[in-house]
């Protein structure tokens, strides 16, 4: 998902710079926007080998059909909060949003205001430039893959299988 909305924040405008790298006679280019991308598959890695390792390797082979949707819920809420806070910042500031908002105010009047005090309390973030939106939605896409992964790592019960 984060490579797929890199390449959507590149073709409508992000600009993407290249840092030249010399190691001895050799150089080579490294995209700076793809060491975003590296940065977040190593903590979704890490996240999954810490939300998977509450089962152990002899034991999963093993697994019934009830273990096996606990561990998919998992990687089905992990994935739910990472996307959410990745396109939450973009979502919050689009035209679109904020007209159906509107629409929700119209229609329902109680909603009105406290939707009016929502769009004057994120003014002042959908006016960020896009280089810190996208910083701010990598971060906190990564540190809730972090937060769900010890929250369902340690919560979760281990698997015991008698011997």
């Amino acid at each position: 998902m984060d490579y797929f909305f890199l390449g959507y924040l590149i073709s409508h405008g992000l600009e993407s710079k290249f840092h030249l790298v010399q190691i001895g006679s050799l150089q080579f280019s490294v995209p700076l926007l793809g060491l975003t991308f590296f940065g977040v598959l190593i903590v979704a890695v890490a996240a999954w080998v810490n939300i998977a390792s509450t089962v152990p390797i002899k034991a999963a082979r093993e697994m019934t059909p009830l273990e096996t949707i606990r561990i998919l819920r998992a990687a089905g809420v992990a994935l739910f909060f990472f996307s959410v806070l990745l396109f939450g910042p973009y979502t919050l500031g689009a035209d679109v949003f904020w007209r159906q908002m509107e629409s929700l105010g119209r229609s329902v009047p109680q909603l009105a205001d406290s939707l009016q005090a929502l769009f004057v309390f994120l003014q002042p973030a959908m006016g960020l430039d896009p280089l810190t939106k996208l910083a701010i939605s990598q971060n906190l896409a990564a540190a809730a893959l972090v937060v769900v992964s010890v929250i369902i790592g340690y919560g979760q019960r281990r698997i015991r299988r008698p011997r």
